[in-house]
Formats: structure tokens, C-alpha cells, sequence
């Protein structure tokens, strides 16, 4: 309940939007009750004996309510039955058209509040996203944070609207009515009055158990999600190894969990009702049972006024079940709420410091100085003690066998973590006294992996910039040797690669990365293995394009065919997280007993 109020201070912005619903609901509640309490005349009038139905005599009774009932009937009755029936049917009308506007009005208002809501918490959250650091996602599936962003946030849109319209509703709808039975009967008022503490005792016990189901829902739900999303970006891999029986089953055993957890949401969930309308008919039945002995009796109410009477009583029922149901949905709320704002309140690993520095240009070295790297306290360290100093257009390349850190070492540079110890300086200035969007702006990033986006070919290359010419994606294009095989696309630049850019072979990737890349033009360039899984023809025109791209400007090369890094001016070879050595590919090889000398031959036995 705690974070679901939070989730309220949300709304302060249409503060004034909700009075205005508040006011809507008051005269709904309003209208509907008066509406209700016009069957008590209708009665009288149909029914009543005689040409001329009775009224009050004497003079105005003293009580309030009870002048309000004397006025009242002095309007309705003073001209007979007939002009009665006129009167009450044009009220009717009257009274029944005011209900449906003010509840119309209302529900689209709260409508609107409720859609702003939403949309504020998802914009806040895919913000949140784009603070958080690599870390925070390799550590949580992807599925599950998608049902957060998608099926938590709906879970709180279909809550709102029934919270803020019932919520304000139900109660003055419960306090009118209740009121209007007082008028009638104080007496057998207090005996169906009975209800509103049976009914929310079962309503506060029901949505304890209700919020410990709904938080599994949530959590079972995302378990299934992710591996949906697994399936989908793992359905290359699960055919190539016949898979397709164990995944089903996986996917079932995931799936038949989220039922059993919906199942037990279910059942508490829609037992609130049929038992708050047990309870509420078992008042009612006896109500009857004791006003109809009165009435017999000849000490009761007029038989109008009680029927009038009951007619308000199980009006009672409908409000009272749906503030049940308000409670349900509140629980429900509060446990998706928990999951959104365990994200909210994340706090980035990865942040400008209060006296972080712009940056405009690199203009002289990039330096680690005793850089150890691990993800986490307990592990082992990934990165030990890195000393290295980088250049301004240097060529560098880092080579070593897998797992030695090669692109730990180069995802440090743009902060996409922090080091764990030392630090790294540009310019002899700490990267983490630079402002990240500054620090960034120095690094284009080509990787084995390429990034795209389900867009364009034009939009893909542009990527991070508005209305730039279109001659210059060109220009970048051709310079990537991405333009001849663009134009033969079924729309060229405007061609929808699809997601993941499916629609392209891995070579056609890789050059669109690389003439985005070259479009940003950005001083220190990152290659991480960007040739690595190519063959000969699309390495080739790579090559071609990753030379071009570095002519002017620093670069870092991770490679595995030490071929194409022959002609870096320094090759760092690292092992087992530290540097073993750094030499030109001549110096290197003269080292008999060298990994680099190693590597290469086994490359080129």
C-alpha cells in the first residue's frame, strides 16, 4: 500500500482535474439517489386508492428532513394524481439524464488522468532504463523487465480508473443512500447497517491473500516472458539442435506455473463479490421478513415507503460490492507497483558527479593507470593492474586468448562500467570527472555483435542525429562500401532492415555499423572483433573501410586474425587479465617463448 501511494503523488499535476471529478461524482451520486427515491411517489401514485392521492396535513413539521418530505409531497400531490404522474415521470427524465452526463463527464475526465498517469510512469521508467548500467541488464532477463514495462504498468492502468472513479464514488453513493434510509426508517436502518463491517472485514482479510497471489502473477509472468524472448532470439540455435521438444516443455512447465498462480489470484480475487452479495441479500431477506410483520401489524411504514426502502437498500449492494472490488484492484496495484518502483528506485552505477567537466575534443593520451576490473566484489578479477598509455592516432591493437579482458578493457573507456580500483585518464583528466555525454561523444564503436534498429537503412546510418543531409549518409556509406548493395535493396536507403537487421547478411552489417561510425567521425575508434566472423570478400571490403575510418583518427583494434593487425603501431597482449607485453608485430614475434609468437603460429601452421 505504501508504494502504491507513492504511485498516487503521481497525479498531483491534475490535482484540479480530480476536484472537477470529485464534483462530477457528488452530483452523479446526487441525481442517482434522487432518481431512486422518485419511486417512492411513483409508488403512492400508481397505487394509492382513490381519485386524489394523500398528502400531509397540518402545518410544516419542524424537523428538517422531515420539511424537506412535507414541501415535497405538497409539489407532487397538490393537483392530483394525474398531474402526480406528469410531474414524477418529468423528473424521472430529468434526474436520469443529470445521472448519465455527470457520470459520462466524469469517466472520461478520469479517463484522461488515468492514461497521463500511465504514460508519466512509462516514460519515467524507460528513462530509468536508459541511466541504468550494462551491469544491471546482464544480470535480469530481458522478458522479465518487458513484463514490468508492459504487464505491471497495465495492471496499474486498469486499476486507476476503478480506484479514482469507486473510490470517490461508491463511498458518497453509500453515505446518500444510507442517509436516504435514515429518512425513511432510522430503524430498519440500523438493523441492514449490519452489512458495511461484515463486508469489509471479508474484503480486508480476502485482499491479503489477494496481494501475496498477485506479486507471484507478476513474477511468473515474467519467467514466461523471458523465455518466449529467449526462443525468439535463440530460433536459429534451437532447430540447428533439434530442440524444438525440450523448449515446448520448458515453455509449458513455465507456463502451467503462471496458471496455478492466476488460478489462486482468481479465486480470491472473484470471491469478494458473491460473498459481499450473500451477506448483502441475507440483510435485505430479513429486512423484508421484519418490515413486512410491521406492516401487517399495522405499526410499519406505508407499504410505498417500504418498498421505497428496500428499493434503496439493495441499491446499497452495488457500491458496497464495488468497493470490494476497488480493495481487490488496490492489492493487485500494489504488488505490480512494488516491481515498477524496485526499478524507480535503482540507483546508476554509472553517473555524472555533481563537479563533472564538459569536454569538447581529445587532443592528447588516454591512460590507464593500475586499472583492476571485477563485476563483482566476491569474483575474481577480471582486469589486474593495467598500466597502458594510449596516443592521440595511435593504431593499438589487443590481442589474447578468450576470457583475458580484452573487451572489459575497452567497454571501461566509455564508462559502461566503472574500474574496480586505478583509473583512467583522457587527457589527464579522470573519465569520471567528464560529463558521460561528452566522455561518449569520443568513442565510435564497431563490435563482432552490430546493433541495429527495425528501421531504415538511412535511419540506421543517422542514428543520433536529425536532419542530416542525406548526402553525407551517402558519402559515409560508399566510404563503408555499404552503398552498392544498399542501392540493390528493394528501396535502397529507405529499405526496412527488420529487427536485429535480419534482413541482411552479417558482412552487409557490418559495413552499416561502420558508415555509422564514420559519420559520427569521432576521434578514438573501437573495434572489438569486428571481423572476426566473416568470410575472405566481406573481410576484405571491411578491412578497406575500417582503414579508411582510422586514417585520422586514434584507434583501438580487438582482433583474433592477428593478420589484419600486422601494421598497428602497438600490439598490448594480454594474459590472464594483465599485460605480458607490448611491442610492434616484429618486436613480438622475436620472442621465442611469447603468447602473441604463439598465437600467430598456431594461426598460420
Amino acid at each position: 500500500m505504501k508504494e502504491y501511494l507513492r504511485l498516487v503523488r503521481f497525479l498531483k499535476p491534475y490535482k484540479w482535474l480530480l476536484v472537477i471529478s470529485f464534483v462530477l461524482n457528488l452530483l452523479y451520486s446526487l441525481s442517482n439517489a434522487i432518481s431512486v427515491y422518485l419511486s417512492i411517489p411513483l409508488l403512492k401514485t400508481l397505487f394509492q386508492s382513490g381519485e386524489n392521492t394523500q398528502i400531509t396535513q397540518g402545518a410544516p413539521p419542524v424537523n428538517f428532513f422531515e420539511s424537506i418530505k412535507y414541501n415535497f409531497d405538497q409539489y407532487i400531490f397538490s393537483n392530483g394524481k394525474l398531474a402526480a404522474l406528469n410531474k414524477v415521470c418529468v423528473l424521472l427524465l430529468i434526474f436520469y439524464f443529470a445521472k448519465n452526463l455527470f457520470g459520462y463527464m466524469q469517466s472520461i475526465l478520469t479517463q484522461y488522468v488515468e492514461k497521463s498517469l500511465i504514460t508519466s510512469v512509462r516514460q519515467k521508467l524507460y528513462n530509468k532504463f536508459n541511466s541504468l548500467s550494462l551491469k544491471y541488464f546482464a544480470e535480469r532477463r530481458a522478458g522479465d523487465i518487458i513484463s514490468r514495462f508492459i504487464n505491471d504498468v497495465n495492471l496499474i492502468q486498469n486499476t486507476v480508473s476503478v480506484t479514482f472513479t469507486n473510490l470517490l464514488k461508491e463511498p458518497l453513493l453509500i453515505i446518500i443512500f444510507v442517509s436516504m434510509a435514515f429518512f425513511i426508517s432510522w430503524k430498519l436502518t440500523l438493523i441492514s447497517i449490519v452489512i458495511i463491517p461484515l463486508s469489509l472485514g471479508l474484503i480486508v482479510q480476502i485482499g491479503k491473500k489477494l496481494r501475496k497471489y498477485s506479486k507471484q502473477v507478476q513474477q511468473k509472468l515474467g519467467e514466461f516472458t523471458s523465455v518466449i524472448a529467449e526462443t525468439i532470439y535463440g530460433s536459429k540455435i534451437i532447430r540447428a539442435f533439434s530442440m524444438e521438444k525440450f523448449e515446448n516443455k520448458r515453455f509449458e512447465i513455465k507456463l502451467k506455473s503462471y496458471f496455478r498462480a492466476l488460478m489462486k489470484n482468481s479465486i480470491y480475487s472473484d470471491l469478494s463479490s458473491p460473498l459481499t452479495e450473500f451477506i448483502s441479500v441475507s440483510i435485505g431477506v430479513f429486512i423484508i421478513w421484519y418490515g413486512g410483520r410491521q406492516i401487517f401489524g399495522g405499526a410499519g411504514l406505508a407499504p410505498e415507503e417500504f418498498l421505497g426502502f428496500l428499493i434503496i437498500v439493495f441499491q446499497l449492494m452495488t457500491p458496497i460490492k464495488d468497493i470490494s472490488t476497488v480493495n481487490n484492484r488496490v492489492q493487485e496495484a500494489s504488488a505490480a507497483t512494488n516491481r515498477i518502483f524496485e526499478i524507480l528506485d535503482t540507483k546508476p552505477e554509472i553517473y555524472d558527479s555533481p563537479s563533472s567537466i564538459e569536454k569538447s575534443s581529445f587532443d592528447g593520451s588516454i591512460e590507464f593507470r593500475d586499472v583492476s576490473f571485477n563485476y563483482d566484489v566476491d569474483e575474481k578479477l577480471i582486469l589486474n593492474k593495467i598500466n597502458l598509455k594510449i596516443n592521440k592516432y595511435d593504431k593499438i591493437a589487443i590481442v589474447g586468448l578468450s576470457g583475458v579482458g580484452k573487451s572489459t578493457l575497452i567497454d571501461l573507456l566509455p564508462r559502461f562500467y566503472d574500474v574496480s580500483s586505478g583509473e583512467i585518464l583522457i587527457d589527464g583528466i579522470n573519465i569520471k570527472d567528464i560529463r558521460l555525454s561528452s566522455l561518449r561523444s569520443f568513442f565510435g564503436i564497431v563490435t563482432q555483435e552490430i546493433i541495429l534498429f527495425n528501421d531504415t537503412i538511412k535511419n540506421n546510418i543517422a542514428y543520433g542525429y536529425e536532419n542530416i543531409p542525406m548526402n553525407k549518409i551517402i558519402e559515409a556509406a560508399q566510404n563503408a562500401n555499404a552503398h552498392d548493395f544498399i542501392m540493390q535493396t528493394e528501396n535502397g536507403y529507405d529499405t526496412i532492415i527488420g529487427e536485429r537487421g535480419m534482413k541482411l547478411s552479417g558482412g552487409e552489417k557490418q559495413r552499416v555499423a561502420i558508415a555509422r561510425a564514420l559519420l559520427k567521425n569521432a576521434p578514438i575508434m573501437i573495434f572489438d572483433e569486428a571481423t572476426s566472423s566473416l568470410d575472405t570478400e566481406s573481410e576484405n571490403l571491411i578491412q578497406e573501410a575500417i582503414e579508411r575510418l582510422i586514417k585520422n583518427n586514434t584507434s583501438i583494434v580487438i582482433a583474433h586474425r592477428l593478420s589484419t593487425i600486422k601494421d598497428a603501431d602497438r600490439i598490448v597482449v594480454l594474459h590472464e587479465g594483465s599485460v605480458e607485453d607490448i611491442g610492434t608485430h616484429t618486436d613480438l614475434m622475436k620472442n621465442d617463448s611469447g603468447i602473441y609468437r604463439k598465437l600467430y603460429e598456431m594461426q598460420f601452421s
